[in-house]
């Protein structure tokens, strides 16, 4: 974490953690409650690993769009 500072690029490397985390934490939340919400709550079994499921999608999604889109140009 010291190194961190040092790198020239280190605002934009935080600030694009932090959007990837808030954009997967959000999809993981409202999977789990639109889960739990269609099964009236009988459901916990499943809104869990669907949740991390689309949190793991999100995460993929946006680092597949930075990776395309890096080698485009």
């Amino acid at each position: 974490m010291p190194h961190l500072v040092e790198l020239p690029n280190a605002k934009n490397i935080i600030k694009t953690s932090i959007y990837i985390l808030i954009t997967a934490e959000s999809a993981c939340i409202l999977t789990a409650e639109t889960v739990n919400l269609a099964f009236f709550r009988h459901a916990m079994w499943l809104s869990m690993p669907l949740g991390l499921f689309a949190a793991a999608f999100v995460v993929t999604v946006i680092e597949t769009y930075k990776m395309t889109r890096k080698n485009k140009i």
